[in-house]
């Protein structure tokens, strides 16, 4: 496994643009993050409350703009712990936790925890999210 921590920070920096680019509903942002062939979905641990599948960079953007637009609390995804289990020079696979914090009518707090299961492909120069599966706690 080649392992290069410079291209490790540039994964986690796409994963790190995706929760900047949601969280400031910056979808031109989320959509640099994502890889042309990407896929996102989600789910609710103990729930039947799933997301997806999202396919190509356009429906992971589209759909992850229309869940935005609907909440009218202020996120902020806080990610941590990434653990790579697979690198070569064109292709990552990671897992980090997230923990969600949101305001809403002065207050704030932790909205939710989880994690993602994230593979990242080299798309030229740049680390970009090939596949972002969230699985999450608790709703919110």
């Amino acid at each position: 496994m080649v392992q290069s921590e410079t291209d490790r920070q540039q994964v986690i920096e796409a994963v790190t643009k995706y929760a900047w680019g949601y969280d400031q509903k910056d979808f031109g942002l989320l959509g640099e993050a994502m890889a042309i062939n990407a896929t996102s979905g989600g789910k609710i641990t103990g729930t039947d409350v799933t997301w997806g599948p999202m396919k190509s960079r356009d429906e992971v953007v589209s759909g992850l703009q229309a869940m935005r637009n609907g909440q009218t609390m202020q996120p902020r995804h806080c990610l941590g712990n990434f653990l790579f289990s697979r690198q070569s020079d064109s292709s990552a696979s990671l897992r980090c936790y997230l923990t969600l914090l949101a305001s809403e009518g002065g207050r704030a707090g932790v909205a939710t925890t989880g994690y993602f299961d994230i593979d990242a492909v080299k798309e030229g120069n740049v680390w970009r999210i090939s596949r972002l599966d969230v699985t999450l706690d608790a709703p919110f």
